[in-house]
């Protein structure tokens, strides 16, 4: 190679660098919109926290006071749900079926899976060890659970039993179900994160990194995965390859939500610092971004953590749960 060609290599490799260097700016945080409306769901916070795919219902689990359903649109309160008569439950993870009937939390290693047009619980089930994370699938028959055993169980909540185990070596931080039901993702302290076939239990990709992964998502056909650890780049896959599509150099940015469209198109994501965007792929232009507006500007009130986002129904927009206990809507 001559010195021409391996200058023209240099500053193609410097424009690339450039070019993810903006996104992750972009990303976090550089002249964002504000929201158009808050309302407080939890005076002192949230411990978890989840919004329908239609943005119609949020769930969330308070500091204080329990569990809840909420109306968006109408900013209500709807049914208060805790897992036994007469106290307020830690419900440390929550979860709505993609269709919205159905919702399940969690209390240590007990899980109650909801009616959200009833507010009626409909089932009630043990898992082996404390739950860490959890997803349940589209119509809510069935639940993928990470727990501190090491280990992430698909559940028929239908049946009441295990469909198939899934083994990590440490806790299970984060898990995603795809849609169609056919895909499920699993990330833990073990510094990796796997893909798996939930017809057969196979595993089809594993992907290290150098840290503990910390949030993963999954798109609704599979097509795409995200992954995401502490100080090293988060990645977004090709789930029929298992190759990186898209790197995102964001060592001091934490992702505490990940949400792809319903085309998996764009890629909603949320971080602890309070920063929204929405993502547009392959290629990682960034199409939107927003600074969630803490509730206090001192104190445990001034938390802006993402718990949750999704696309809302007004064409360009986001619906966020903030970890000081508010909603957050924002607009293009």
């Amino acid at each position: 190679m001559n010195m021409i060609q391996s200058t023209l290599c240099l500053y193609a490799r410097a424009l690339k660098l450039l070019a993810l260097s903006l996104i992750v700016l972009t990303i976090v945080g550089c002249g964002e919109k504000g929201p158009e409306s808050k309302t407080e769901l939890a005076v002192q916070g949230f411990l978890s926290g989840d919004i329908s795919r239609d943005g119609r219902y949020a769930v969330v689990g308070s500091i204080h006071h329990g569990g809840s359903l909420w109306d968006v649109a109408k900013k209500e309160r709807m049914f208060d749900w805790n897992h036994a008569a007469g106290e307020k439950s830690l419900i440390r993870h929550v979860s709505i079926s993609g269709d919205g009937t159905l919702a399940a939390t969690t209390v240590e290693d007990n899980v109650v899976l909801w009616e959200t047009a009833t507010g009626k619980s409909v089932a009630f089930w043990k898992a082996p060890a404390r739950i860490s994370a959890l997803k349940l699938s589209w119509d809510g028959r069935y639940a993928l659970l990470g727990m501190i055993n090491h280990q992430a169980m698909y559940f028929d909540m239908n049946a009441g039993s295990r469909v198939f185990t899934f083994e990590h070596n440490a806790e299970v931080r984060s898990v995603d179900l795809s849609d169609d039901g056919l895909l499920g993702i699993t990330g833990a302290d073990d510094l990796t994160a796997k893909v798996w076939d939930l017809q057969n239990g196979d595993l089809l990709h594993q992907f290290n990194h150098r840290n503990q992964i910390k949030t993963v998502a999954i798109s609704g056909k599979g097509k795409y995965g995200f992954t995401t650890s502490q100080r090293e780049d988060s990645i977004i896959w090709d789930l029929k390859t298992g190759e990186s599509v898209l790197k995102l150099p964001n060592r001091y940015t934490n992702f505490t939500a990940a949400q792809f469209s319903e085309d998996e198109s764009k890629l909603l994501l949320g971080t602890f610092q309070g920063v929204l965007s929405i993502m547009t792929l392959p290629s990682g232009s960034v199409e939107s971004t927003w600074q969630a507006s803490p509730r206090k500007a001192y104190g445990g009130a001034s938390s802006k953590a993402v718990v949750a986002a999704v696309f809302s129904q007004k064409p360009g927009g986001v619906i966020a749960l903030m970890s000081d206990g508010m909603l957050q809507a924002f607009e293009p």
